[in-house]
């Protein structure tokens, strides 16, 4: 009888199982289109195609506003590496000085 309960049950299960199927295969092809790497290797082109779109459709005010912006995006960029490379130019200079003050230090002491 145990054997029986065990049949029957494993065949619901499996019954079950197979009713399920298409209703998940079915959901999942109604799901929404997936948004980011969808694309591939392509994402890059795709995304800067869309952008041209968007660019296209705007109205000439909000195109000047977006050109003011791209504008003040590479001054800051170029502050920034003008800064870094100032910034390298004081590490090497104060990197020389040490090394002159070395010299200079023991120029005077007797060396053994």
């Amino acid at each position: 009888m145990q054997t029986f309960k065990q049949f029957v049950l494993t065949a619901l299960i499996a019954t079950a199982g197979v009713t399920a199927l298409p209703t998940l295969a079915a959901a999942a092809v109604n799901e929404p289109q997936q948004q980011g790497f969808a694309h591939g290797a392509d994402y890059a082109t795709f995304q800067m195609d869309r952008y041209h779109d968007e660019i296209a459709h705007m109205s000439t005010e909000d195109r000047s506003k977006l050109m003011a912006m791209q504008d003040k995006l590479m001054q800051m960029e170029m502050d920034q590496a003008s800064a870094h490379m100032k910034m390298e130019m004081e590490i090497a200079k104060a990197k020389r000085d040490m090394q002159m003050f070395i010299y200079s230090a023991r120029k005077g002491q007797a060396v053994n």
